[in-house]
Formats: C-alpha cells, sequence, structure tokens
C-alpha cells in the first residue's frame, strides 16, 4: 500500500484530521507500520497514527477506523525520533522508492534512550502489538528466559548487507523490565564515530553476531553517540 503525500485524513464519522506526510517502516519487514499525519481541523499536532488504525485508503482520501478511544492520545511526532530510510538515488533495501514530492517519504522509527515504547505505561505500548517487543536479554545466561536471545558486549554487529559496522561496546536496559532497548557499537574500519542502535533494528543469531536489519548508509547517517552523564 503506497500513500501520496498531502492525502487528507478521515475519521470514521467523517472529520478531517490532517493529511499524510510521511511513512514508518517496521525495520524488520520494511512494511508500513505507521502514518505521520500533519495536523489538521481535529489534529492540533502532528501525529504518529498506527497502521491498524487505517480503515481504508486511496490517493485522495485515508479513513481511520472507528475506534472508542482518544485519537488525540496517539503519540506525538517527533521528528529527532526518526531517520530517513531511503538512499542511493531512491533505493532502500534492493526496492525502488517513489520519488520525493510524489508520495511520502520513508523512515525508520528511532526511540530515545528512555523512551517507554516497549513497556510500563507509554503510549505506544497502547497501540503497538505485543510481539514487536524486542526479545533480548543482556548478557549471556545459563537460563535466559525462554524466547530469548542472549546479546554480549564485544559481539560483531553486521548490517543487513554483510558489513560488519562495529561491536558491542554498551547494553542499556529498561529498568522496570530489564530488557535491551539500545546497543551502543564501538568505532570500526567503516564509522569512527559510536552509534547507538535501537533493539528494533537488529536480530541476534548467536552470542557473537549480532545482525541489523537496515542497510549500512542507515547506520552511516546517524548521529554520533556521546555519553551525557546524569547528576
Amino acid at each position: 500500500m503506497q500513500f501520496k503525500h498531502g492525502t487528507h485524513v478521515y475519521t470514521s464519522d467523517g472529520q478531517d484530521a490532517g493529511t499524510v506526510d510521511r511513512v514508518v517502516l517496521d525495520p524488520q519487514t520494511n512494511e508500513v507500520s505507521n502514518l505521520i499525519v500533519r495536523k489538521g481541523w481535529l489534529f492540533v499536532e502532528d501525529k504518529v497514527v498506527p497502521i491498524a488504525l487505517v480503515e481504508s485508503a486511496t490517493e485522495d482520501r485515508v479513513v481511520l477506523r472507528k475506534t472508542e478511544g482518544d485519537l488525540q492520545k496517539l503519540p506525538k511526532y517527533e521528528e529527532t525520533y526518526y531517520v530517513p530510510a531511503a538512499d542511493n538515488g531512491g533505493v532502500m533495501n534492493g526496492n525502488v522508492v517513489p520519488p520525493a514530492g510524489e508520495y511520502t517519504e520513508p523512515i525508520y522509527s528511532y526511540p530515545p534512550i528512555g523512551a517507554t515504547w516497549w513497556g510500563g505505561s507509554g503510549v505506544y505500548m497502547d497501540y503497538m502489538p505485543v510481539d514487536l517487543q524486542p526479545e533480548f536479554s543482556a548478557h549471556i545466561q545459563k537460563n535466559i528466559p525462554e524466547g530469548t536471545v542472549a546479546v554480549r558486549e564485544g559481539a560483531r554487529v553486521v548490517s543487513r548487507d554483510g558489513k560488519h559496522v562495529g561491536d558491542v561496546e554498551e547494553v542499556f536496559t529498561d529498568p522496570t523490565s530489564n530488557r535491551v532497548t539500545h546497543l551502543v557499537i564501538s568505532q570500526g574500519v567503516l564509522f569512527k564515530e559510536r552509534k547507538l542502535i535501537p533493539t528494533n533494528w537488529i536480530k541476534a543469531e548467536s552470542e557473537e553476531e549480532v545482525s541489523l536489519t537496515v542497510e549500512t548508509d542507515v547506520v552511516h547517517k546517524l548521529p554520533e553517540y556521546k555519553y551525557t552523564p546524569t547528576t
């Protein structure tokens, strides 16, 4: 399903919520997971709308499903929480991306450390399926929870296109669930800066290697990670 830039988004009872600006891709599947809807008559600020709330979509009109929840409680769009998913002249992971300006720009979510996107009482959990929550354990243990994969410091990190982009230097966990939310990868041959990788971008195939679901170019465009001590 393709979404045209600027298409108006309506509620099930015909209210104009805003216009489609971008689409958020699930890095695991490269399918659209959310729409970024620019504010309109209903939305007083830009919103992140899960694709599950879309009833129908054409080039001229997107209609949302009837919901008993308050659409105003959908998460606000924070531009710094996302990064471009397309590069190399409109080629993304082997797929041709429609020209900018005609269709929506594809982006990946890039949650900051401490954001409650996958657990706790954060607003994203109200709209994100449970099976999208990362299932990684921070350290090698003999009895890690069933269905999880151990991620250890020093493991090689390999991009989707097979390049070694660094090694796991540090692991961040959510204090309430003790689950991994981010990895810091060290400087390597390809990159001279440390990079922060959210765990919704990775899959751990073994204790020694972590495979990313994004291309090297996406990692390259990430800002340098600089440790900021808390006071």
